[in-house]
């Protein structure tokens, strides 16, 4: 296959993709908004750790915020769970 013709290919593919998503159900999304931001909650850890390992400390500190901010609407209290465990 020549470059136009991948071109080409990748074209009609992005496009039905994109037609067959817009008609999708939406069954995937969330029922809830506590169900959303429990997955909001696994993505930023996800990424603080990733972060973690590369030693991009900024960003992780960024992610530290996020997951913070989202165990405050969820009604977590890490400060109180830490204390049991002393």
């Amino acid at each position: 296959m020549t470059d136009k013709e991948i071109r080409k290919l990748a074209t009609y593919i992005a496009n039905d993709l994109i037609e067959k998503s817009i008609s999708a159900n939406d069954n995937w999304k969330a029922d809830n908004a506590e169900d959303h931001l429990v997955g909001e909650l696994a993505r930023c850890m996800t990424l603080q750790n990733v972060y973690e390992d590369r030693e991009e400390y900024e960003k992780c500190a960024i992610m530290k915020i996020r997951v913070m901010q989202i165990n405050k609407k969820l009604g977590i209290d890490l400060e109180s769970e830490n204390d049991d465990e002393i």
